[in-house]
């Protein structure tokens, strides 16, 4: 489910592809601390964030790359947890319950 969420995200992300080449610098780390800090801030409005809200579109593909990995590393220290409600419904991504 994870990987069909982000190839969605990914062919949103065509629409905004560059052709001119220049390097990116682009943390895997700070886009964690990143979507941690919207978790805090989605903690106060409601439980989760939904998984492609996440994503910035206009980073093109390798923003969406380093996200994702950011997504994965945190779910791996069991920082955040994905959640998925119905078959083929959206992935939501919240804090874990303290």
């Amino acid at each position: 489910e994870l990987v069909a969420a982000l190839q969605g995200v990914i062919k949103r992300t065509q629409a905004f592809e560059h052709h001119h080449i220049q390097k990116e610098s682009l943390s895997t780390r700070e886009r964690m601390a990143k979507i941690l800090s919207t978790l805090k801030e989605a903690k106060d409005n409601q439980a989760y964030c939904n998984f492609s809200d996440l994503f910035t579109i206009k980073e093109g593909r390798q923003g969406v790359v380093v996200t994702f990995l950011a997504i994965l590393e945190l779910i791996k220290e069991s920082l955040i947890t994905c959640i998925q409600t119905q078959v083929y419904g959206e992935i939501h991504v919240s804090l874990p319950k303290s």
